[in-house]
């Protein structure tokens, strides 16, 4: 997926100028510099591909002339769809356990110790990025690759417990960086800060 550039955005607002005839009518200039920085701004986390769809969503639906907030919605929605739920996450970190723990075993021995490394941090680079959120690191999946089936349904419910928690925590981290982006640009004084 390609990144997003500041042309892009001035085609998905001309784009939304075309579709609605009193839609961003800025004077050239620096009115339309801080339209395009502030969009770049908000759209530059979002992979160019989803943004494309997301502007062309939001203009099929809008009734007035779409606002940033709209596309936000829009790739947020997109996102969504293409998240896993909890219960194929969890379906993944079942599958991967077993061969997690056989990877796990030739760990002890030093002459396999490193092709065993190798596999278990191949093991866990392929996971899901919700599922690395839980893992945290290699020594976290050969902890839960060791984990007896008697003690697997007690893992199930943290699991199903934690998920949601550590969702929301990179929402609100990815929200909190694109609110201090903003911060740097404009006369806002954070709490503690020397500007």
């Amino acid at each position: 997926m390609s990144k997003i550039t500041r042309a892009d955005i001035m085609t998905y607002i001309i784009k939304i100028q075309v579709n609605f005839e009193n839609a961003y009518r800025v004077e050239a200039g620096t009115e339309t510099n801080l339209l395009t920085e502030s969009w770049f701004d908000i759209l530059s986390n979002y992979p160019k591909e989803i943004c494309d769809v997301a502007v062309n969503n939001a203009l099929a639906q809008a009734k007035y002339a779409p606002r940033i907030g709209d596309i936000v919605e829009q790739i947020k929605i997109l996102n969504s769809v293409n998240k896993k739920s909890i219960e194929e996450l969890w379906a993944e970190l079942k599958s991967i356990k077993y061969e997690a723990y056989n990877a796990s075993l030739y760990l002890r021995y030093p002459q396999h110790y490193e092709d065993a490394h190798k596999k278990l941090e191949q093991i866990y680079e392929d996971l899901d990025e919700d599922l690395k959120l839980y893992l945290v690191n290699v020594s976290a999946l050969i902890e839960f690759a060791n984990i007896d089936e008697e003690s697997l349904p007690f893992e199930k419910n943290r699991f199903f417990k934690n998920m949601p928690i550590l969702r929301k925590y990179t929402e609100d981290k990815i929200l909190a960086q694109e609110f201090l982006k903003l911060s740097n640009y404009s006369d806002i004084k954070l709490l503690g800060s020397k500007k």
